[in-house]
């Protein structure tokens, strides 16, 4: 028979572990709300009693709902091992071979806009078909061939419109790959769909466009945050 004494014993240890591991748990949340930012972020959040807010929760999404305010963008996209794959995904969509961007040409139009919709602004002139334009980051899904987002680019921004004569796309996005690799890609894909693509550049900042019947494309790039490449990709018609 086991002593009064030894059972409480043991009944107390059982409770003083109980304790400690439920502290523990709790510790080990809050270590990682506090490594992880897009946890911490989501925390902060105001609860989500309107389905539209759930867009406020981007983390791990690379296409989810919003408008002007940019998005968080996770630390894994930027990761070697993230690069590397979207390096060889976009060699793949490419069709097995990047072409080298054409040499920069002249210097002027080569800077983006404050906001992807300056930049359409900037490439194609006119306010009349901005007019129409929503923000939605479902437009960024509906990009035109041969322009859709690099791969695993994390959008920032996303606007479109599909008024009658106004089929345009402006999306700002990042990526943990150097802008010379955007450019390539950008430069072979349109090549392919027949685009005759000019180069332009200003210090750092690179723009590349074309045109194709009714059809226009231009791609602002230059370095972004923390290593990323910021780019925004426009297009009108197609």
């Amino acid at each position: 028979m086991i002593a009064p004494r030894s059972i409480l014993a043991l009944a107390s240890a059982t409770l003083l572990a109980s304790a400690l591991t439920a502290c523990g748990g709790k510790q080990a949340e809050q270590d990682r709300a506090t490594l992880d930012p897009a946890i911490a972020a989501a925390l902060a959040d105001p609860l989500m009693t309107d389905p539209d807010l759930t867009a406020q929760n981007r983390a791990g999404a690379a296409l989810t709902g919003g408008g002007v305010p940019s998005a968080l963008i996770p630390t894994d996209p930027l990761s070697d091992e993230a690069n590397a794959a979207a390096k060889a995904e976009a060699i793949t969509l490419a069709g097995g071979k990047l072409d080298q961007v054409p040499l920069a040409s002249g210097s002027t139009n080569s800077e983006a806009g404050e906001t992807a919709l300056l930049s359409y602004r900037r490439a194609f002139g006119g306010t009349s078909c901005a007019a129409s334009a929503s923000y939605t980051f479902g437009w960024a899904a509906k990009m035109p061939e041969p322009f859709a987002i690099y791969p695993r680019g994390h959008v920032q921004e996303s606007v479109g419109s599909d008024a009658a004569n106004c089929r345009l796309r402006a999306i700002n996005f990042r990526t943990g790959v150097a802008v010379a690799y955007v450019l390539d890609f950008y430069a072979t894909r349109a090549r392919k769909a027949g685009f005759a693509a000019e180069h332009r550049a200003t210090g750092d900042a690179h723009a590349l466009s074309g045109k194709k019947g009714g059809a226009g494309f231009a791609v602002y790039a230059r370095p972004g945050p923390e290593g990323s490449t910021e780019v925004d990709l426009v297009t009108n018609g197609g």
